[in-house]
This record gives C-alpha cells, sequence and structure tokens, in this order.
C-alpha cells in the first residue's frame, strides 16, 4: 500500500498515514494526493492482474492490491478504497 501511494503521487506530493484503535481491532488509512481512482475501475481494483492507470504497466504486474486483499482476507480483517474530494485516494485496513 505504501508503495502505491508512493507511486502514483506527484512529485513533492505527501502522503497521510494514520493508525487508530476501533475497539478491538485497528484501522490503518494510508492516502496520498494522486490522481482519483475511476468509478468503474473500483469494484476491479482488487482483482488479479488488475491496473486501472495504464502509464505505470511498466512498475507492476497487477498483483500488489490483489495480494493485499488475499492477505488480509485470511487474518480475517478487511480493505476499502475510496476517492477523497478534490484528489487522491484512501485505502483503509481494518484488523
Amino acid at each position: 500500500l505504501l508503495s502505491n501511494a508512493i507511486k502514483f503521487s506527484p512529485c513533492g506530493g505527501t502522503i497521510y498515514i494514520r493508525m487508530m484503535p476501533e475497539g478491538e481491532k485497528i484501522r490503518f488509512s494510508i492516502e496520498n494526493e494522486g490522481p482519483q481512482i475511476r468509478e468503474d475501475s473500483m469494484k476491479h481494483i482488487f482483482d488479479k492482474f488488475y491496473q486501472c492507470d495504464s502509464s505505470h504497466k511498466q512498475e507492476g504486474n497487477g498483483l500488489g492490491l490483489a495480494l493485499v486483499k488475499q492477505i488480509l482476507n485470511l487474518c480475517k480483517g478487511t480493505i476499502s478504497v475510496e476517492n477523497i474530494p478534490g484528489s487522491g485516494c484512501r485505502f483503509t485496513v481494518i484488523l
């Protein structure tokens, strides 16, 4: 998640990382000031080999987010993604 936040951030952009308790769970979020994710891509972003931004194809193979989701499933965790009004997106993990 951090690698993706860096990869999709503009030069000089800021990445925000937050972690907070939520009852018996922990909420972790990471957000950047990069491009937003198209709404039609949101439903596929965790699919194997899916890449919604073709400008970064040489930097990855579309497995990163699929692996993150699979690991979180095995740990009984969840992950979600949302666009931030204005610019950027936020990934939230709950464990």
